[in-house]
């Protein structure tokens, strides 16, 4: 539900630097990619294999466990293709405007990227197998992290994992499930020329060749936007009003969990609401 504009919020609408946005911020990244050739060209340059025809991409889409209390998440880019595969694009950045608002430690960011990209392959796996089918029925997903950092520190470009025996490493699973994460810091690591030229891109925005420049007029169309702009600062404060209440739910539950704990060990009804801040609650009669 969209948030009301309040006289700070229209304050930092207008502190946003909108020239400054590359390719590499997140809004301007979903807008850009929420077009099926520019999605298949990346797609096929990554994976390195032939994508016949995408059905559907969604832009943030949200997924979550169907389970009281589980974190939702907001896929950035979400590709279904024709055969039933299912590839998340996610942009991830860090340091000094690497979001609207605020900066993201790459320390921290690369400490929960791999659990992220984990729980992200989890909640795909369950939007697939919908109640009364067969575990046969999942397909193939990737999750793929177009970094502007090394997220492992060893210099690679790519980082492509899959779930392999440790016994026999040619030996695979059989999940199903692929991670991939891309270094747009060693762009010039890469025998692919078309993957390098795009890597390139996303680290220096340098022009190399037809995507990029294609992808770089979309960028600059999509920051004069100013729909997108009001979208951009709407989705903002939606999220902060989500994350607030996620927090105040937080401790409303820790809170109402103290308050029982001091209940079993005899404590009165009004020194607990005292304690927590809880409404007192009303004593029986024994």
């Amino acid at each position: 539900m969209p948030v009301r504009k309040t006289g700070d919020d229209l304050k930092d609408f207008e502190r946003i630097d909108w020239d400054s946005l590359t390719f590499a911020n997140n809004y301007v990244f979903l807008e850009v990619m929420n077009n099926k050739k520019r999605c298949q060209y990346l797609i096929e340059k990554i994976l390195h294999i032939p994508i016949t025809k995408i059905l559907q991409i969604v832009a943030e889409r949200r997924t979550g466990s169907p389970r009281n209390g589980s974190k939702s998440i907001r896929l950035d880019v979400y590709v279904e293709t024709l055969d039933g595969t299912v590839i998340d694009l996610e942009m991830q950045v860090t340091g000094k405007g690497s979001t609207i608002y605020r900066d993201k430690e790459e320390e921290k960011v690369e400490r929960w990227l791999p659990l992220r990209t984990r729980y992200y392959q989890s909640l795909i796996s369950m939007d697939m197998l919908r109640r009364g089918m067969d575990y046969t029925e999942l397909r193939k997903s990737y999750v793929v992290f177009i970094c502007t950092f090394d997220p492992y520190g060893k210099g690679l470009p790519v980082y492509h994992f899959t779930n392999r025996c440790r016994e026999d490493g040619s030996l695979e699973m059989g999940g199903l499930t692929e991670n991939i994460f891309l270094n747009a810091k060693a762009a010039d690591k890469t025998d692919d020329k078309e993957l390098a030229a795009f890597l390139q891109y996303v680290n220096s925005g340098q022009i190399q060749n037809e995507f990029t420049q294609e992808i770089d007029d979309e960028t600059k169309r999509v920051r004069r936007d100013t729909d997108w702009r009001e979208r951009v600062v709407t989705w903002e404060m939606d999220l902060r009003v989500l994350k607030k209440e996620a927090r105040e739910e937080g401790k409303n539950e820790k809170a109402l969990e103290i308050a029982e704990a001091l209940r079993k060990k005899g404590m009165s009804e009004a020194e607990i609401a005292e304690v927590t801040g809880l409404p007192e609650k009303k004593e029986t009669l024994k």
